[in-house]
């Protein structure tokens, strides 16, 4: 399935989403390259065009920074 495809290049840890590629010169995101980068939730929003994250991803970061800062 789509959804199973997208959401497996991107993993949600601690508020924070993980995607496997690299940024390139041009400053597009190549991905499964082995490379590992770091979004917010915020800028996940952003970059969501270039990445594969879903908005399940976005909104879980989103939870786990909430439940962090309640804390």
């Amino acid at each position: 399935m789509y959804s199973e495809a997208v959401s497996a290049s991107a993993r949600v840890e601690r508020g924070w989403i993980f995607v496997d590629g690299t940024r390139q010169d041009d400053g597009t995101i190549e991905l499964g390259t082995g490379g590992e980068m770091r979004f917010s939730p915020f800028d996940a929003l952003s970059g969501r065009q270039d990445t594969r994250i879903t908005w399940g991803n976005i909104l879980t970061a989103s939870v786990q920074r909430l439940a962090f800062w309640r804390r």
